[in-house]
């Protein structure tokens, strides 16, 4: 990692900060949940790391659905701890949620992201005999860099092109369906992310050239092999048209998903509703990524 490459990172873990306020998130109350905080688990590299799960009070003798969360930061910054409102949020609604942590850029690149994201997931799978859930209704909900991990990771699940490309296996997890939220998709792109970021995402290695045709979220390989998606955006969201994009290239190839643009108010800025979980509006949001999950459950 060059000198400009960490200036340019720490360049961008204060412009988010500052831009998205990340130190006035409002805490949603726990009340009616049970909480597992900064549960231990080892990656399959060796690394400790840790998430969170949140359960409804009352909750054993009923078989919950499950929820996977994966928080966004742009891959340099952020964890787990600015989901909690949104996790809490959505386990009212009867959910068993886990939230992962993954380690950052520049220590790694995106395919140790991408290994850290499968093993928190398989981790969860371990974990889940504790509690009583339902495993046919398994769903994760991301976030920005989270909402980009968990496209790969769940095309990785069945593409064995794009295990070889990334170099790391699948999570064993089946998951029926996504919630991504302000997704940064697009990683390599002619703007800010992709001309100052994406060296330092990828490397400048033989890696960095098996995965250099997979790096564009519209490549085949990843696009047909995603779950049925919920896309949410705004107006004030910085990354609104990645999310435009990609939910249009969906439609064109006809893969299952729905698009909820939330309008023009400047309140509703990128991922509002990880960051600011007290809104009106993100409460709607929730309701509609777990319409989308009903939707997309078994028949009983």
């Amino acid at each position: 990692m060059t000198l400009r490459e960490r200036i340019i990172i720490e360049i961008t873990k204060r412009k988010l900060r500052k831009e998205l306020k990340l130190d006035e998130i409002h805490e949603i109350p726990s009340d009616g949940l049970i909480e597992h905080r900064n549960i231990p688990y080892t990656n399959r590299a060796g690394k400790s790391l840790v998430m969170d799960a949140f359960e409804p009070e009352g909750a054993r003798g009923t078989d919950y659905p499950v929820i996977i969360n994966v928080h966004g930061g742009g891959l340099v910054d952020g964890s787990k701890d600015a989901s909690t409102g949104f996790c809490r949020l959505l386990a009212k609604k009867g959910y068993i949620v886990f939230s992962l942590e993954y380690r950052l850029v520049p220590a790694v690149h995106v395919y140790e992201q991408f290994d850290d994201v499968c093993a928190g997931m398989d981790a969860v799978g371990l974990m889940l005999p504790n509690f009583d859930v339902d495993y046919r209704r398994i769903f994760m909900v991301a976030e920005s860099a989270g909402a980009y991990l968990t496209t790969y990771v769940t095309a990785m699940k069945k593409s064995k092109v794009l295990q070889d490309a990334i170099g790391y296996a699948p999570t064993k997890m089946h998951i029926r369906a996504l919630g991504l939220i302000s997704g940064m998709y697009y990683t390599t792109r002619d703007d800010a992310i992709g001309l100052f970021l994406s060296e330092s995402f990828y490397g400048k290695d033989e890696k960095s050239k098996n995965m250099a045709e997979y790096t564009n979220p519209e490549h085949p390989e990843i696009i047909y092999n995603i779950p049925p998606c919920y896309l949410i955006t705004s107006k004030a969201d910085m990354l609104e048209r990645y999310t435009l994009d990609f939910a249009g290239e969906l439609g064109n190839k006809g893969i299952e998903h729905k698009l909820r643009h939330m309008g023009s108010d400047p309140k509703l800025i990128h991922a509002f509703p990880v960051l600011r979980p007290e809104f009106p509006e993100s409460e709607r949001v929730v309701n509609e990524i777990v319409q989308w999950f009903v939707e997309h459950s078994p028949a009983d």
